[in-house]
């Protein structure tokens, strides 16, 4: 028994070490400037103490704007259709038309609102959600895709997290970097996580504020696609650890 444990370590532990270094990407700041313990405020901590995380400690964000044609382009360009995210490496489809008018026959149009809706049972969440109209996240995705946007085919709804990166608590409606994220409305977006215990609901983050919480399926919320490799460890090998262990 002791050389059977011993060799699921070194095969699945080992690994999972390797690929969790791997894969991490860094936390890009919130605009939260001071740090706190459990009573009061103090300077900023050192990895190695308790009080280290995302508050005054991650890196600075760092975006680059994105030609048609997936081009880096200066700061100072006026017209770009998608950003970098220089910390965490993903890219993000920029909105436009902000005129109060949606248009569904442009997927980029900032006033366009969509139900949530994912037919996958493997990322649904056990609840496909609202296909509404066809106004729905999935009928979004796919519109990008089919369209080629920025000459790419891979783009998707954010996990939860990924979308939190880019809320900047340091200023309101809305709360993001309008320099390089114009035309966002200062209300909800949807994420593609959908709440753990409530599954006819999925996670957002309302860029009035920045805050992120969870919302019914069927609630009609604003969208912006993103591409590039998720942002969260691997989970595989940490499941078949605890099953092995038991």
């Amino acid at each position: 028994m002791k050389k059977t444990i011993r060799g699921w370590f070194l095969t699945c532990f080992i690994p999972l070490a390797f690929s969790a270094y791997a894969f991490a990407s860094p936390v890009p700041e919130t605009g939260q400037s001071r740090c706190n313990d459990n009573l009061s405020e103090i300077t900023a901590t050192s990895p190695d103490l308790l009080f280290f995380g995302r508050n005054a400690n991650n890196t600075l964000p760092s975006y680059t704007k994105l030609s048609s044609a997936g081009n880096p382009l200066p700061d100072s360009a006026k017209s770009w259709i998608m950003v970098k995210d220089n910390v965490t490496g993903l890219i993000w489809e920029i909105k436009r038309n902000m005129d109060g008018i949606s248009n569904y026959d442009d997927p980029n149009d900032a006033d366009n609102t969509y139900t949530w809706y994912d037919r996958n049972p493997n990322t649904n969440g056990s609840y496909a959600g609202t296909p509404g109209n066809g106004a729905n996240t999935e009928a979004f995705i796919s519109a990008m895709n089919q369209a080629h946007f920025g000459g790419y085919s891979d783009w998707r709804l954010p996990t939860i997290k990924e979308l939190s990166y880019l809320a900047d608590t340091s200023s309101t409606n809305p709360s993001i970097n309008t320099n390089y994220f114009p035309n966002t409305i200062s209300s909800w977006y949807w994420s593609s996580s959908t709440s753990a215990n409530y599954p006819y609901q999925a996670w957002g983050v309302g860029f009035r504020h920045g805050y992120d919480s969870y919302n019914y399926k069927y609630f009609h919320g604003y969208v912006r696609a993103v591409r590039g490799g998720r942002t969260y460890y691997p989970a595989s090998c940490i499941s078949t650890a605890v099953i092995k262990l038991l």
